[in-house]
């Protein structure tokens, strides 16, 4: 019952938290408190409480009574005493908060979203999966990520890694291959899956790199309405995309059509166009763009540095991915050792096989455990018959007649952790042994080419090999001038450079529009607000759908042939091995997810309350718990 309190048209002074504070005639102690800066937590307004109810937080200890009051339902007095934080109400409020998470599945940001470098609203894209809304689905991905069939491919899933759904039946929800399906089934049904551009805004843009990150910030400056020119060295687009990723992982087709829709929002592709040879940035502003954005990607070899490494045989591992994925002839003999431990190297093992290699060695320094390649890549190359010659390290080349005869290795035991968190290899004396070669392929790292970007002295800031950039703004020490993605960053993954394309059109965007350092800060600020989390509780019990593949006899065909003196069929040896989901096996798939998103994250009280009193439980007990 609320406390009647004799109403006065003169204000009175009554103590919270020892604070003389002045009272309004039929002001509650909650709305005093509000007045003055105290903070008592109250949730009355939340829509799940009953007209009857109350939240039982806004509780507080009135001197002279035994019982808690609530502050929000008490007149306040003259003369009062009022406390609002002790040990038994901090417990008490933590206790209530635990009571409505009981009945809450959200994560204020789900653990799969805050893991995607392109933030994509993954719940969400799922959910409509559900609904079988496959346009839909994909035009949600394509808010922050304009490529969804192709990272529906070639993503190493980091979204996977923290999916709650594991804490049920420790397999995550196939994120990545629901992205694929969708994405295939919208283009089967052609209908649109982005927006139309904004109003030409007259501005012009031009990008340096139609790679991932390009091709990226192409996308979202073309939407906001800007004129935007691609500027790409090789024939076609797609970067890494294009001629590092083989076509059994990235089919072509399903790349160019990606590409084409972003070509048809009206993005100018020009190919052919090497910077330093046939424009600079000087010369792109003398032709009236507004501004730049530099993505040119990391695609020079890291030298491999030890003796024999420029004999005949060695090569790049990008650049015989590259060859291979521009149908050049590549004899690469029958005994491959790549040497690496990442993507490229997985990519370049498997390839070789593809290619007539039958005796394929991946060697790498370190562990199985610590290999950068994704584990489900790793199995792929076991199952193609790779082998893996762990903890070791090359020496140096053998050399015969100016060729590459095999490696000199020398064995490796794991020691301390070094700077990357994996622990650092360390030679074992005396542990020398030689491996026979036809081909040798180094896969050791990436370089940017930053040298050609200065050429005419025009003063770009470099750094350690990379484009220097403010991080608040992606702008270059050049006068509207951008760079993001691995020019920046170094080599990473496919949808780390997609994101960086994203921010880098928005920070773009603001700069045209006349924002000041601070304003483009703030238009690529991302925030991502506090989470915990309170338990996971299935919708479906249905367990994990493996990514149909083809099996390992099927994709050895075209490796027997060649084998027998044949040659190698290229559209059955780099047909695409993963199968992708059926419209039933999908919908299965969907259903696991727990639909954990909170669409009030970063404003919502209870996620505040929670926060400072330390609620939090996974102890899931759904409706019952307002039984």
């Amino acid at each position: 019952m609320k406390l009647e309190a004799a109403v006065s048209p003169e204000p009175y002074r009554l103590k919270i938290d020892g604070k003389s504070v002045e009272a309004m005639a039929g002001e509650t102690i909650l709305e005093v408190a509000r007045r003055v800066g105290i903070d008592i937590p109250a949730m009355c307004a939340d829509p799940r409480m009953k007209p009857t109810g109350d939240c039982e937080l806004c509780n507080v200890v009135l001197g002279g009574q035994a019982d808690l009051v609530k502050a929000c339902m008490t007149v306040a007095e003259e003369g009062m005493t009022v406390e609002t934080k002790n040990s038994e109400l901090k417990a008490l409020r933590k206790d209530r908060l635990n009571t409505y998470l009981a009945d809450h599945n959200a994560y204020c940001q789900p653990p799969c979203t805050d893991a995607c470098p392109a933030g994509i609203d993954i719940a969400g894209y799922i959910d409509l999966i559900l609904k079988k809304d496959y346009a839909g689905s994909t035009a949600l991905i394509k808010e922050m990520l304009p490529l969804p069939g192709v990272l529906g491919r070639v993503c190493p899933r980091p979204c996977e890694d923290p999916c709650r759904r594991v804490q049920i039946d420790e397999k995550p929800v196939a994120i990545c291959a629901l992205k694929r399906f969708a994405a295939d089934k919208a283009a089967e049904t052609g209908l649109p899956t982005q927006p139309e551009p904004k109003p030409a805004t007259g501005k012009r843009v031009a990008v340096v790199g139609a790679g991932p990150t390009g091709l990226s910030a192409a996308y979202y400056l073309a939407l906001e309405g800007h004129k935007v020119t691609l500027l790409e060295a090789e024939n076609k687009a797609g970067g890494m995309l294009r001629f590092g990723i083989p076509p059994y992982r990235l089919p072509n087709s399903v790349l160019d059509q990606e590409i084409n829709d972003i070509l048809a929002l009206g993005v100018e592709l020009k190919t052919n166009q090497i910077m330093g040879r046939d424009y600079q940035i000087d010369t792109l502003k003398n032709q009236g763009f507004d501004a730049v954005y530099l993505s040119i990607g990391a695609m020079v070899a890291k030298p491999a540095g030890i003796p024999g490494d420029d004999a005949e045989g060695v090569m790049s591992a990008i650049k015989f991915l590259a060859d291979v994925n521009w149908n050049k002839t590549v004899d690469v003999g029958k005994r491959v050792i790549v040497i690496g431990g990442g993507f490229t190297a997985a990519d370049a093992v498997r390839t070789a096989r593809r290619v007539g290699a039958s005796e394929v060695t991946m060697m790498y320094r370190r562990s199985r455990k610590e290999m950068s390649a994704a584990a489900h890549e790793i199995h792929e190359c076991d199952v193609e018959g790779v082998t893996l010659d762990l903890l070791t390290a090359p020496i140096s080349v053998i050399v015969e007649n100016r060729r590459a005869v095999g490696i000199t290795s020398q064995r490796m035991e794991l020691g301390e952790p070094d700077d990357s968190g994996r622990r650092r290899p360390v030679p074992i004396p005396g542990s020398e042994y030689d491996t026979p070669a036809d081909t040798v392929l180094m896969a050791i790292g990436q370089d940017v080419d930053v040298a050609s970007l200065n050429e005419g002295d025009l003063g770009l800031d470099e750094r350690w090999g990379t484009i220097e950039v403010d991080p608040s703004t992606m702008m270059t020490n050049l006068p509207g001038v951008f760079s993001g993605g691995d020019c920046v960053t170094g080599a990473a993954t496919v949808v780390e450079g997609v994101g960086a394309g994203r921010l880098g059109a928005f920070a773009i965007n603001a700069y045209l529009n006349g924002a000041d350092e601070a304003g483009i800060a703030a238009a690529i600020h991302q925030h991502k607000p506090k989470f915990f989390d309170i338990g996971a509780k299935a919708a479906s019990p249905e367990p994990l759908n493996e990514m149909p593949v083809l099996d390992g006899d099927g994709r050895l065909k075209a490796f027997d042939n060649a084998e027998n003196g044949g040659d190698v069929d290229n559209d059955e040896a780099f047909k695409e091995v993963e199968v992708g989901f059926s419209e039933e096996v999908a919908l299965k798939e969907a259903s696991r997810c727990l639909m954990c998103r909170c669409q009030a994250a970063g404003v919502c009280t209870l996620q505040s309350l929670s926060l400072e009193y330390g609620a939090g439980t996974k102890d899931y007990l759904g409706k019952e718990a307002w039984k």
